[in-house]
This record gives structure tokens, sequence and C-alpha cells, in this order.
């Protein structure tokens, strides 16, 4: 039985933390070898001396980090390690990174440390085989998954579309301030925009949305399977997302999902979610309007498209499992 020992530094709750819980929790990914996660400060920090078959790195790439993960290799000359991508895409060199080439330099020499590279979306891959200069053999592509048992047990939106939801940080990323300009837009009558989450932009998507008393802000939710159940449809006009666990969900729970075009966003079309053509307050209007005036749209397709995506992540992993420790 293979030990695979995940390292991660980060564990508040998120997307990787909710990620690493599945891979503990499935009794598929059990059958694959024995899952530990480690928790490490990286940075300047010594790396732990593991015993493992497989190391596989959650900490972000970045240049505060490169020493940690230049130890890391050093102490586990024997030991195959891999790299899962989370944070980065092409829409976050886009709109945070000031100096691509040195990020790039970055990108190129903290990869060059790990045997693979598992990227989360379509985009990302053929993003991370180009900018940092991967081998395509180098580079597997898993999209995550998380337990969505709850979600598939929702019963679908039936009827009009009264109550359209959005699920996350309230910060740019997200996008929220281009949904709220475009509900308000798009003028629908007996429809409500109800958002769940906080964080940094809270004040200025509330003033944002100041008179309109059909949009209402919920904050933090413990519960997403209750959040995305009171709602008839999900609206995700992220201006990036790697990949994006809340269109998982809400195609699990059958209900009707409006995403941008943004980084592994758009790999959820092929599952059943609706793209929108830009990321405008116009294009935003317009699909929100055919959503709710168009004809009723029948999620079921989509639920069992995310329901087999599950045995596609368990495959994934025995791919790469068996490449690099037969």
């Amino acid at each position: 039985m293979r030990h695979i020992v995940h390292l991660v530094d980060d564990v508040s709750p998120g997307g990787v933390t909710r990620l690493l819980d599945y891979i503990k929790s499935s009794d598929d990914m059990a059958a694959l070898g024995r899952h530990e996660v480690v928790q490490v400060d990286g940075g300047l920090s010594r790396p732990p001396k593991v015993k493992a078959d497989v190391i596989v790195n959650h900490v972000v790439l970045s240049w505060r980090n490169l020493p940690f993960f230049m130890a890391l290799r050093a102490r586990h000359r024997r030991c195959p390690i891999v790299h899962m991508e989370h944070s980065y895409s092409p829409a976050f060199v886009k709109l945070h990174v000031a100096n691509t080439g040195r990020f790039q330099a970055m990108l190129t020499i903290a990869l060059s440390l790990f045997d693979r590279v598992i990227s989360i979306s379509t985009a990302q891959r053929d993003w991370l085989t180009a900018f940092a200069r991967l081998p395509e053999d180098k580079v597997t592509l898993v999209p995550p998954f998380v337990d969505i048992s709850r979600f598939l047990a929702l019963d679908p939106p039936s009827g009009a579309i009264c109550k359209i939801g959005a699920l996350g940080r309230l910060d740019g990323q997200k996008g929220f301030d281009i949904l709220i300009r475009a509900f308000v837009a798009a003028d629908l009558p007996g429809v409500s925009l109800e958002i769940f989450g906080d964080g940094a932009d809270r004040s200025d998507l509330e003033a944002l949305s100041a008179g309109h008393d059909r949009i209402h802000f919920h904050g933090h939710t413990e519960d997403p399977v209750a959040a995305i159940g009171s709602v008839d449809a999900i609206a995700m006009p992220s201006r990036r997302e790697p990949y994006g666990l809340v269109a998982l969900e809400a195609l699990a729970a059958a209900r009707p999902l409006l995403v941008s075009r943004a980084d592994g966003l758009i790999d959820h079309a092929a599952n059943g979610a609706l793209p929108v053509a830009q990321l405008t307050t116009e294009c935003w209007a317009e699909a929100l309007a055919s959503l709710v005036r168009g004809p009723r749209h029948d999620g079921t397709v989509a639920r069992k498209n995310v329901r087999d995506a599950g045995q596609r992540f368990v495959n994934g992993w025995r791919s790469l499992l068996e490449d690099v420790a037969p």
C-alpha cells in the first residue's frame, strides 16, 4: 500500500482543505494508498523529513518559499514529489502580476524541482506548459472533487426562477460588483439576488446595492448546501478562477449556472454550465434576463455529469500514482 504525504501550509477553510478532507475520507482514494496530511510553514523553514512513497505539495509557489522547495527536493532525492497547482492561472497573471518575467522565472525554477505537476483545469494546464515551459507529459490534468452527496440529494428547482444566488469571498476576484450592476440593469421584477459570503469588499458592495431592496447579503455561510438549496440558480462572474468548486456543487444541485469564461470556469460548460460571452455589465444583464425569461433549464443532465466527475477524479489520481510510484 502506497504512503502518500500531502504537504500544506494553509489549513483554513477553503478549497484546498476541502479537497484534502475528501481525499482522506474517500474509500476510492484509500484504495490507491494511505493519505497523510502534514502541515508545514514554508518560507525559510526546514522541510520535514518524511517517510513516503509519494509526496504531494500543496504549498503555494513563491520566491519566499523557493528555499523550502529546494530543501524538500534535497532531503527526498529518491522519493517522487508532485506539485498540485491551486492558485495560479492565466487570469491571475493578467490581473495581479506586474513583472511577468520575474514571475515566470520563479514559476519555472520552482516547478523544475518537482517530478510531476497536477493542473486543475484545461486552461491552467495549457498555460503551465507554455508559460512555465513544462513538457506536456510532466503535467497531469486532475480537476478537483469534493463530497457532493448532499447537493445531489437536493430537489431540483421547479417553476420560475425567483432567486439567483452567488457564493464566495466578497473581493474583486469574484466579480460580484459586475453581478450587482447587471442585476440592477436587467430589471427583473419578482426576482432577488442572494449573496452568501463575507470579505473586505462587503461595505463597497452593499453601497453599490443601496436602494435595491431585492439584493440581500447573508454573510458567511457554514452550510453551502442550505445556501444553494435556497436559490433557483447560481451566478459566478469571476475575474479569475483556477477551477471553482461552487460550480461543481451548483451543477450537482441541478441549479442553472451562469459562469464567466475566466480560467477553469469554462471547463464546467462541458458539464452543463452556461458561459457568458464577456465579463461586462451588459453581457451579464442579458444573460440574467435570458435565464429568467427563457425556457426552463433542466439540470438533470448536469447532475449526472458531475456525479461521474468523482470517478474521473479517482482515475486521474490512479494514473498519476501508477506512473510515479508503480
